[in-house]
């Protein structure tokens, strides 16, 4: 029964929940029992549009199901930590949107309460099962392009409407929050794959127009033993650039899309001047993910591996916002 399908339950009918399980369930057959949102006349519409199988009255009477398999939660940052206890502690398997936290201290509650829970929870890093990801680690770690001497990974994105949830505050909402949380895990592999801890070097934040401790861009500069880093995030850039690009002393490896390889799936490896390019398939990341997660799920998988990867990533954020004085981001998980 390890591939049966998942019976999962969508807690808020959100942008991002349209990919990751409404569209990706379709492909993968995996069941889309239940929805629940803020509004429970949007919850019925949401459920009828994308054939779920109901919709719930209230986010709480969906994590309370214990026909659920999985519970996808959607919600705006602030309430990822706050819900995903919730649902830990009714017993269900969850997967929830990045970033896994509002802060890294409101992170280690959730994972206490993992430890003593019947369920686990995974963070929605999808690139992260993705061909296109992997193969850009294994390449770097090959030594196919020499010593690495620099890196430079971008997470850019002309501006989300004014009132968007990301521009806020209270819903712990920023450019490093939405977008720099994926450079940030992805600066954290490419160390692992090098073999040293990413070190903050220095860092700037540009503000949002509405709110001060709002960030709309940060630039930040890591050292991965000598090798520099760059790491940029906006989300008030002229185009979109989700890309990873490493250079070495005898070639580069490029990722120009390491988020979104559904739209460009290629790696761009370049040695000793005669260049190539990799296709490594369209099939969405969410698609990866997802079927992952039911791997886990299903073989009772409880591995800390991923979970203290995303703690690096709860910490780096923490430290970033520091460095650019801005306040870290708010939960709404009481201690």
């Amino acid at each position: 029964m390890t591939d049966a399908p998942l019976r999962i339950g969508l807690l808020g009918a959100s942008r991002i929940a349209e990919r990751a399980i409404t569209d990706a369930s379709r492909e993968t057959g995996d069941r889309r029992a239940v929805v629940a949102a803020r509004d429970p006349a949007r919850a019925a519409a949401y459920a009828v549009e994308h054939d779920y199988e109901r919709a719930a009255g209230g986010y709480a009477e969906l994590v309370a199901d214990d026909r659920l398999d999985l519970v996808y939660i959607g919600l705006p940052n602030a309430m990822h930590a706050e819900w995903t206890v919730a649902a830990l502690d009714a017993g269900r398997h969850v997967l929830t949107e990045k970033p896994f936290a509002a802060n890294l201290a409101e992170f280690d509650r959730v994972f206490e309460r993992m430890r003593v829970a019947d369920g686990w929870a995974w963070e929605a890093f999808h690139h992260a099962h993705h061909p296109v990801t992997r193969r850009f680690l294994e390449i770097v770690g090959s030594g196919e392009i020499g010593e690495p001497r620099d890196v430079r990974i971008r997470m850019e994105m002309p501006a989300p409407p004014p009132d968007d949830p990301r521009w806020s505050f209270a819903l712990a909402g920023g450019a490093v929050m939405d977008l720099g949380c994926y450079a940030l895990h992805a600066l954290g592999a490419i160390g692992e794959v090098l073999g040293a801890d990413p070190q903050l070097v220095a860092a700037e934040a540009r503000v949002a127009d509405g709110d001060p401790r709002v960030d709309a861009a940060v630039l930040a500069e890591y050292a991965i033993g000598r090798v520099p880093v760059s790491v940029g995030t906006s989300m008030v850039a002229d185009g979109w650039d989700f890309s990873l690009h490493l250079e070495g002393d005898r070639g580069s490896v490029t990722a120009p899309g390491f988020v979104r390889p559904f739209d460009d799936d290629r790696v761009i490896v370049t040695v000793e001047g005669a260049t190539r390019e990799e296709r490594l398939g369209t099939v969405s990341s969410y698609r990866y993910q997802l079927e992952a997660i039911r791997g886990h799920v299903r073989s009772g998988a409880r591995s800390e591996v991923e979970l203290q990867r995303s703690r690096r990533v709860a910490a780096r954020i923490d430290e970033l916002y520091l460095a650019c004085g801005l306040p870290r981001r708010e939960g709404t998980l009481g201690a």
